[in-house]
This record gives structure tokens, sequence and C-alpha cells, in this order.
């Protein structure tokens, strides 16, 4: 077994490195959102809200291009944008559709 370092290095000491993902954070607050608007108004509105999320989600990822925005950049650009669109449509899809 071999041990750990005894004390953390000189730059970490020094200054701590923060970090932070304001996308991420605008995201979770638009599902936390999505959810109230469903106790609320209903789970149309609460999906809408949601599919509108992951919308806006998806231009965010399409405008910042390589490892930007913080927090929804995962795969790559193209890969994310379609994921995101993808699951928004078919929320915003079925929560249009009656009886659904």
């Amino acid at each position: 077994m071999t041990p750990g370092p005894s004390s953390p290095p000189a730059a970490h000491a020094a200054s701590p490195e923060r970090h932070r993902a304001p996308a991420l954070w605008l995201v979770v607050t638009a599902i936390v959102t999505a959810a109230l608007a469903a106790r609320w108004f209903g789970s149309g509105t609460g999906a809408r809200v949601l599919a509108l999320a992951l919308l806006v989600a998806a231009v965010a990822r399409t405008v910042g291009r390589g490892r930007r925005p913080e927090g929804i950049a995962v795969r790559s650009t193209w890969v994310d944008v379609l994921l995101l669109v993808s699951m928004g449509g078919a929320i915003a899809v079925l929560s249009f559709s009656p009886g659904v």
C-alpha cells in the first residue's frame, strides 16, 4: 500500500480553484421550476416548462463551442444538441397531445 501525499501542493493551498457552472445551475433551476409548475398548474404545464428548458439548453450548447457552457457540455457539441433537442421536442409533442 502506498501512502498518500502528506500535504497538498503549494498551488492548491494558496488559491483553491472554484468550479463554477452557471449553465448547469440554470438548468437545475428550470427543472425545479418545471416541478413546481406541474404541482401548481398541472402536469402539462410542467412538461412544457421542462421542454422549453431543454430546448434553451440546446441553443446555449450550439452557441457555446468546445467545453462551453460548462455543466451541460458533456459529449461533442452536436451529440449534446441532438440529445437535448430530441428530448425537448419529444416532451413538447407529448405535452400538447390530447389524452397523453
